[in-house]
């Protein structure tokens, strides 16, 4: 999840712990990290790392038949992440008109990072692919390690006696290390380079090392789930993405019916019927009741995506009633209220559908 909305477990995690509590899910656009220029509105998505040479082809395969990760995955590992790039764009995001041209660029060495594509030709490939620029994935190499713990469990046998029989978990990390490029049409040129680390654990257990090894997916098989969320990263990286929040509201509270009607009415998916109830217990002069009822009005209003009424209910609660949730939550939506304005910032030259 983006760092500016991280903050808000811990907030409803206490919320929880204080109280009966119920949840809503919310889906944001969360800012990019690298905001692109105003006149890349439409892109292709390429691949890079196909061997150039016969030297290049024959240490992959090498590679692959010494690490054990198989010959030829680490392609199908990057044809996967390039794919999710191009879909992450298109259907996470409306900042770019993604083509998925999904290009076969030779050039792999066993560098890590080649050479920037010569200005010319990107915008050579720019122009016969009638987009804008290019994000273009330049490296991508995996490496797995394998442990092994050995354990024991409890069984009875036909007599209920107790035994200790030994055990294998394993577990295998796959790490995948990325490198994108975005090149823009205008003058050819990087707007964007980036190296990223990945990794996913998988585990499994069993009577023996070799069923434990069951357990386990095939090393393709990690290195595309791998692949996936590094593709999906990068597309985070330089386009606005939707991320899902999870707001907690209060379902009771102390000799008042008003607060368990709204939370009926709120789980149901009426929230205009809750906010009127809510408006209603907020009236009470007990401080904690009214503190409880803004609190959930402010989640109301951010439902509705109105940050600014969820801010003012969120100020009621945390400074005219002292509740201590409202103001963990106050900073939360001032967080997403300034990373709505750099949202709006970096969507301004959206193009037209």
């Amino acid at each position: 999840m983006h760092k500016l909305y991280s903050a808000a477990s811990t907030l409803f995690m206490a919320l929880l712990l204080s109280a009966c509590a119920s949840s809503v899910h919310i889906r944001a656009l969360a800012p990019a990290a690298v905001p692109m220029p105003a006149n890349l509105q439409s892109v292709a998505t390429a691949n890079r790392i196909v061997p150039e040479s016969r030297r290049d082809k024959f240490f992959d395969v090498l590679e692959g038949a010494f690490t054990g990760e198989g010959i030829g995955v680490d392609r199908a590992g990057a044809d996967e992440c390039v794919n999710v790039v191009g879909q992450a764009l298109a259907n996470n995001s409306y900042r770019f008109k993604v083509t998925q041209a999904q290009l076969q660029l030779l050039g792999r060495s066993r560098e890590f990072f080649l050479p920037p594509l010569a200005p010319r030709y990107v915008q050579d490939l720019c122009r016969r692919t009638q987009v804008d620029g290019l994000v273009v994935l330049e490296a991508f190499d995996s490496d797995m390690a394998l442990s092994r713990t050995n354990g024991t469990r409890t069984v009875k046998d036909k007599e209920g006696k107790e035994h200790q029989v030994p055990t294998v978990s394993v577990e295998l990390v796959m790490k995948v290390v990325t490198g994108f490029r975005t090149y823009g049409a205008a003058q050819g040129f990087v707007l964007d380079q980036a190296r990223q680390e990945d990794q996913l654990a998988f585990r499994g257990s069993g009577d023996t090392y070799r069923d434990a090894l069951r357990q386990l997916p095939p090393p393709e098989e990690c290195i595309r789930r791998v692949a996936v969320r590094a593709g999906d990263g990068y597309a985070r990286r330089i386009a606005p993405s939707y991320v899902d929040l999870n707001r907690d509201y209060f379902t009771a509270a102390k000799k008042d019916a008003l607060m368990k009607q709204a939370a009926v009415r709120a789980e149901a998916g009426d929230w205009a019927g809750a906010e009127t109830i809510w408006q209603q217990a907020a009236r009470n002069l007990h401080p904690k009741i009214a503190g409880r009822a803004f609190f959930n009005l402010a989640v109301a209003s951010e439902v509705r995506g109105d940050l600014p009424g969820a801010i003012d209910w969120a100020k009621k609660s945390a400074f005219t009633c002292n509740n201590g949730q409202a103001k963990s939550y106050l900073r939360v939506l001032n967080n997403r209220l300034l990373a709505q304005q750099v949202v709006q910032e970096q969507l301004k030259s959206v193009p037209a559908n």
